[in-house]
């Protein structure tokens, strides 16, 4: 049996030029387009968690814990257009992003990444993070797809390690860790 490349992600300890993404992805489409056997093209996305870190040039944002400190989603939606228009000029249609883990493990040591322990301050920054990345005009060339991270109940391992099992009651899970993952799936479907 043969296997094949199942994801290529991210690049090491360096941020990439937005010409040498270019080439990057253009080497990637080449080789799945004219070298396998379906030819299906990829869709290449990265972590533009707070901003695009891996694009030389471009804005670095607080991380979301350091954003939900204040409070205010119209920061948050802005950040995340001015990311989504950095990844998109790299050639890259996709973001690994927004983390919509709700902080409530202190021991996790991912904590940093969440918009804190709140379910609604989580909920209302999530929404505007998609907001912002994917914009609302469907002929936009700046849009970025979004994907909503990580698993709902992941930031709440029995050990506080990361990648570990995690027990969560249904009425836990519904209440404070499904409602970030909910309302920016139904923003992203409103008009």
């Amino acid at each position: 049996m043969r296997y094949g490349v199942g994801s290529i992600l991210n690049v090491s300890e360096q941020a990439l030029t937005p010409d040498k993404w270019h080439d990057t992805i253009r080497q990637i489409q080449e080789a799945a387009t004219r070298k396998t056997r379906l030819g299906i093209p990829v869709i290449y996305g990265i972590d533009s968690i707070h901003g695009a870190n891996y694009v030389q040039g471009a804005t670095l944002f607080p991380q979301e814990i350091g954003m939900a400190a204040t409070w205010n989603p119209e920061l948050m939606k802005r950040g995340s257009e001015i990311a989504a228009m950095e990844t998109r000029a790299a050639g890259i249609p996709w973001s690994f992003s927004p983390v919509l883990d709700v902080g409530r493990q202190p021991l996790w040591p991912r904590f940093y990444e969440t918009f804190g322990e709140d379910p609604y301050l989580a909920k209302v920054m999530g929404v505007a993070f998609v907001r912002g990345l994917e914009g609302s005009d469907v002929a936009s060339q700046d849009r970025v797809a979004s994907s909503l991270k990580h698993y709902m109940g992941y930031s709440f391992p029995l050990t506080g390690r990361d990648r570990t099992p995690a027990w969560i009651p249904e009425n836990y899970l519904r209440e404070y860790f499904l409602p970030t993952f909910a309302a920016p799936s139904k923003a992203a479907r409103a008009p």
